[in-house]
């Protein structure tokens, strides 16, 4: 990991800006250590006029590729200007559960309510989504509605998995930490 975090930073630091298309462009290969490296390296650069750019362009192409994913992601997370109306018009595109869950947690990051609505909703019950839980505890843990921080600990009795999202949830926002029941807070990790 140390390696990679070395990568990133001389990748940023001797390209710069001039590496954003690059990156970009890797966002589309076929190796997750590629993309996920690529992507690691644009939430370090000011990027977002490049990748809203290439999202257009995706989109008018008609032909959707997984890249478009990793955009959609870097859009929320980066909070770009003007990319809510983007991530909808991507939200017909979606052929299955996790691309849905991408582009509403991209959705969530930015403000967007009626993703956090659907992927509550989703996370309370869907049956159809349990082998998702983890992933939309993850969407999720970007809001600091208690409403969510309730649900998410009900979910936890039932999967330990999502002890770890209500662990990062506690460390973004600390005043959510009063709202975890004692046996669980003795089961987060120390880091």
């Amino acid at each position: 990991m140390e390696d990679r975090e070395r990568l990133i930073k001389r990748i940023v630091e001797e390209k710069g800006e001039k590496a954003i298309l690059i990156l970009i462009d890797l966002l589309f290969e076929e190796d997750s250590g590629i993309t996920d490296l690529a992507s690691d390296a644009l939430m370090e650069l000011d990027c977002c006029k490049g990748l809203i750019q290439r999202f257009d362009l995706e989109i008018r192409s008609g032909e959707k590729k997984t890249g478009i994913f990793y955009i959609a992601d870097l859009l929320g997370e980066k909070g770009c200007a003007g990319s809510i109306d983007r991530l909808k018009k991507l939200l017909n595109l979606v052929e299955d559960e996790k691309e849905l869950l991408i582009v509403h947690g991209a959705l969530l990051k930015l403000g967007f309510k009626d993703s956090e609505n659907y992927l509550l909703y989703e996370l309370e019950e869907d049956p159809y989504m349990e082998e998702f839980i983890l992933d939309i505890a993850i969407a999720l843990s970007h809001s600091d509605d208690p409403k969510i921080i309730k649900t998410i600990i009900k979910k936890a009795q039932d999967h330990e998995e999502i002890i770890d999202v209500l662990q990062s949830m506690c460390e973004r926002n600390p005043s959510l930490y009063q709202l975890i029941p004692e046996e669980m807070k003795s089961r987060f990790t120390d880091n």
